[in-house]
């Protein structure tokens, strides 16, 4: 059977079936397929290669004596470059963020290695030395002995001024009037608000006369030295006791002017029999100046 439009002022599309043919039809065609835009391009981060290469080898070289100060200094510069390196990563204008934070995460521990082992590398050196030092102060003091020091003593105990005995020390002729070895009761009757010793008070007592051409202030120029048997030096700067005749309030002297003063020495009790007094120039570094007084 066919089917025809014929006559027909508007044109239709006419299917024509022809037994036995089956009629099709032709799917529309999928509407066209644009690919999304590319996305922004992230640049590789020199900064965070840097940064890790820097952070790897502070870390190496952290645990090397004096070269860990250069691998510090390394570490410094490593976290400089991780840290911007780090924030254009988030930003997203640069990759490099796992390499940032490993940068950064080298260059701290290398800086907490390099403290840690210079602290311990400088008690050691501490220990060696100190140890060092006693073996030497030991050697000699036995060579010392060996060489006969015994006759130096019994010089120095000859050359001990005694008591009511002027000598000249520096610009001032001195005399030691009195040594008291326990003198607390003086120094607490003194002042109530003296402390009470760590040890035991010496007090001694100085009768001086300015020689020299100018001016002198014996409380300031003088200093008294109580040596202990226990090998220690006693000064008097380290007693701030205020004394009856407190040298510090001495007066200021003309040539041939003269005073009487005290001075004051904490020693521990157990190094004062045996001990011997020295007065000095307070501003001389020459053991010459010294000067030794019989303190019984």
């Amino acid at each position: 059977m066919r089917w025809a439009a014929v006559g027909c002022a508007l044109t239709v599309p006419v299917a024509i079936r022809i037994e036995g043919v089956p009629v099709s039809y032709a799917p529309p065609s999928p509407p066209p397929y644009y690919a999304p835009p590319p996305g922004p391009v992230r640049k590789n981060s020199g900064l965070a290669i840097a940064s890790l290469v820097l952070g790897i080898v502070a870390l190496l070289l952290s645990w090397v004596p004096i070269i860990n100060n250069f691998a510090a200094v390394l570490a410094v510069v490593g976290l400089g470059l991780g840290i911007p390196a780090l924030v254009r990563a988030r930003r997203g204008t640069h990759a490099g963020h796992g390499m940032s934070i490993a940068g950064l995460i080298t260059s701290v521990v290398a800086l907490v290695v390099v403290i840690a082992t210079q602290a311990f590398y400088s008690e050691v050196i501490d220990e060696v030395s100190e140890e060092l030092d006693r073996q030497t102060s030991s050697v000699t003091r036995d060579a010392g002995t060996e060489a006969g020091d015994a006759p130096a003593e019994e010089d120095s105990a000859a050359d001990v001024v005694p008591w009511g005995t002027p000598a000249q020390v520096g610009d001032y002729q001195v005399t030691v009037d009195s040594v008291e070895l326990n003198g607390n009761a003086i120094v607490a009757g003194a002042n109530q608000f003296n402390e009470a010793p760590t040890g035991q008070y010496v007090i001694a007592q100085l009768t001086v006369t300015y020689t020299g051409t100018s001016e002198g202030n014996p409380g300031f120029d003088l200093s008294s030295v109580f040596h202990g048997s226990d090998s220690r030096q006693y000064s008097d700067s380290e007693c701030s006791a205020v004394l009856p005749d407190d040298a510090m309030e001495a007066p200021t002297l003309n040539p041939g002017g003269s005073d009487t003063f005290q001075f004051c020495m904490d020693v521990a009790p157990a190094a004062i029999a045996g001990g011997q007094l020295s007065i000095e120039p307070l501003m001389s570094w020459d053991s010459d100046d010294r000067v030794f007084y019989a303190i019984g």
